[in-house]
């Protein structure tokens, strides 16, 4: 689920001119600099920030940030068989996707992000059941992954079940309540709910 780097790169420029701007002054009378956040404490300000925007573009850049976030797995081994994963995937490899998939969600079974990719890729060949169970476990590891509760919407849906997927998706909006695909999505669960309502 990787979406927008435009507001991570304008984030991190901003960081950069600010530490110039530190290194340029005198260090005589300076305070202490204050510790430097660790990845999960910079994850939980971003979805204060997505819960708290009105505008649709920012809660896209948001996402992108948390995607890449999230894709950090502290391990090189992990992101390159990731980043494999990903690529056969990309080039419709899927039995190769899988098998990658496997290897990175068994040596790194904490990573959240691995069993989400490993639930696009088994939904795309028709695993519905290993799609689900990966998607649960990805929610089991991260609760608010926005990509996760998106997909099991999509998977509700296609299963023809609305009601499901309309809890999914508002579980979803009310961390993104400004992110433009989930309200068009919730819309489809809800009409498709209604349709079926005598």
């Amino acid at each position: 689920m990787r979406r927008f780097a435009t507001l991570f790169l304008g984030f991190s420029l901003g960081l950069t001119q600010v530490g110039v701007g530190l290194a340029a002054s005198p260090t005589t009378d300076q305070p202490s600099a204050p510790p430097e956040e660790t990845g999960d404490q910079a994850i939980d300000q971003l979805y204060a920030r997505l819960a708290a925007t009105r505008y649709p573009d920012e809660a896209a850049g948001i996402l992108q940030a948390i995607d890449t976030a999230r894709m950090q797995s502290g391990s090189d081994t992990g992101e390159l068989l990731m980043t494999r994963a990903l690529q056969a995937r990309s080039e419709a490899d899927l039995p190769l996707a899988l098998q990658l998939f496997d290897s990175v969600v068994e040596l790194y079974p904490d990573w959240s992000e691995s069993w989400s990719e490993r639930a696009t890729t088994r939904f795309q060949v028709g695993d519905v059941d290993g799609a689900v169970g990966d998607l649960a476990q990805t929610l089991k590891r991260e609760p608010r992954d926005i990509g996760a509760l998106a997909g099991l919407g999509a998977v509700m849906l296609d299963a023809g079940k609305p009601d499901e997927a309309l809890r999914a998706y508002d579980r979803a909006l009310a961390l993104a309540p400004a992110y433009e695909p989930l309200k068009e999505a919730r819309t489809r669960a809800q009409t498709m709910m209604w349709s079926r309502t005598p």
